[in-house]
């Protein structure tokens, strides 16, 4: 999608994450299979430039938002807490819980057949897969410099697997749930759906309002052939929170892959979403929700890719801004030679609810072959004056009004989400944003 920029020394290091701090990072015993990988990575890390605001996917988010020198990455995080059930994971087969200190794995179907480990235990049962998936063929050709530096410094790495032919009723849900100040996550997951597998997997980021936080987060997502994997993150991260994110997912032949982004926390957000269908009757269905208030700034980037013929991928993603807030939304469908009957749909809607809000939005396309239907949009608006004299003819207050179409508006997106506390958390942020 850009050009990747590299140092001429090869040692462009953000502020904290230094020779001196992988070497902290990597002190304690870890897997031979590990070390390597984190040592491949901070190779990369250091030979790729940092972004500007020169850069164009950071012209309209300056990377000077994310002081780094301001956090400390917080030691690799074991298993050491007792699970402490809450009413949602009731939703679900297992709950991972993740604090400051260490996290734990609950599981609530004894039977389930999915597989949910760390990545140090999983390297003894499942060296394979991490040898071929961990920094795999998902991630981009060329290198990233948050995607690196997260393969690198990850002081939380999970597998997620639903083996071959299994069918996940309920699902996974990890659960990030922060409390100190001026400290750095740097979550590292792997989700694999083999062959034939049917698999859900829920992330829900939450901490303390006031509490300084940088998280620095990447994905890989595999989905094979003639699989499904539904997955969701909802990033409700307290006001003081900074937040990255860099995932990337590929799916086989015949696989589908139904992919929900929720963005309403945070002070700052970037987050980058990448999709390859790479084999015939390839699907992705890609969803996004966000909902900017105060002062708040939240950057959505998506890439759709499709590197086979007889691919199909679907987008949208719905914003909301108000007060003083900004949103970016930048989106590209790449469709390479040869992916001819290609069918490939890109929407951004967005509502603007305030003079001084201000909504970005920049769909594009990336197209080298011929024979296919690439199509992408983008809408401006507010809420329908005559739609909000209708309802206050019915009874409705104007800021009800207001805040039932603001959920209308958004109900598109919500309703793809399979969980029902993700759904309610929706709502509530918009009340919460609307009042």
């Amino acid at each position: 999608m850009t050009a990747t920029l590299t140092t001429e020394t090869g040692t462009d290091f953000l502020p904290g994450l230094d020779e001196a701090a992988f070497t902290r990072a990597t002190a304690t015993s870890e897997p031979t299979l590990l070390k390597a990988k984190r040592e491949e990575a901070f190779a990369t890390y250091g030979r790729t430039a940092a972004p500007t605001n020169r850069d164009e996917e950071w012209r309209r988010t300056d990377p000077a938002l994310f002081p780094f020198e301001g956090f400390q990455p917080l030691p690799l995080l074991v298993p050491g807490a007792i699970y402490a059930a809450e009413i949602i994971d009731s939703e679900f087969d297992v709950t991972v819980t993740v604090s400051d200190k260490n996290f734990s794995i609950g599981r609530r179907t004894v039977d389930c057949p999915v597989v949910v480990l760390p990545l140090d235990l999983a390297t003894a049962s499942h060296g394979d897969l991490l040898r071929k998936y961990l920094q795999g063929p998902a991630q981009p050709e060329q290198p990233r410099k948050f995607t690196s530096l997260v393969d690198a410094f990850w002081n939380f790495g999970l597998l997620i697997l639903a083996p071959r032919g299994a069918q996940i009723e309920k699902g996974v849900l990890v659960r990030y749930d922060l409390s100190e100040s001026n400290k750095m996550i740097l979550p590292r997951l792997l989700v694999i759906a083999e062959d034939g597998s049917s698999l859900r997997v829920a992330e829900y980021y939450r901490s303390k309002n006031g509490a300084p936080l940088l998280s620095v987060s990447s994905r890989e997502m595999y989905v094979g052939e003639n699989a499904s994997l539904k997955i969701a993150a909802l990033q409700e991260w307290g006001d003081e929170a900074l937040h990255i994110g860099e995932d990337w997912s590929r799916v086989e032949r015949d696989g589908k892959i139904d992919w929900v982004t929720l963005a309403l926390g945070s002070k700052v957000s970037k987050q980058m979403c990448g999709c390859d269908v790479r084999a015939p009757n390839a699907n992705a269905w890609m969803s996004g929700l966000y909902f900017a208030s105060g002062d708040q700034h939240i950057d959505q980037r998506t890439l759709q890719k499709h590197s086979s013929h007889h691919t199909y991928s679907n987008l949208l993603y719905k914003g909301a801004v108000k007060d003083n807030a900004h949103s970016v939304y930048q989106g590209i469908i790449a469709a390479g030679r040869g992916a001819i009957k290609v069918d490939a749909y890109q929407m951004n809607k967005n509502l603007v609810l305030s003079p001084t809000a201000r909504a970005d939005s920049l769909p594009g396309l990336e197209i080298d072959a011929d024979d296919l239907k690439c199509s992408h949009g983008a809408t401006m608006g507010n809420l329908d004056p005559e739609q909000l004299f209708y309802l206050q003819s019915r009874g409705l207050s104007l800021d009800e009004a207001r805040q039932m179409l603001v959920n209308a508006f958004f109900e598109e997106v919500t309703g793809r989400v399979p969980w029902g506390f993700m759904q309610d958390r929706i709502r509530h942020h918009v009340a919460q944003k609307m009042s």
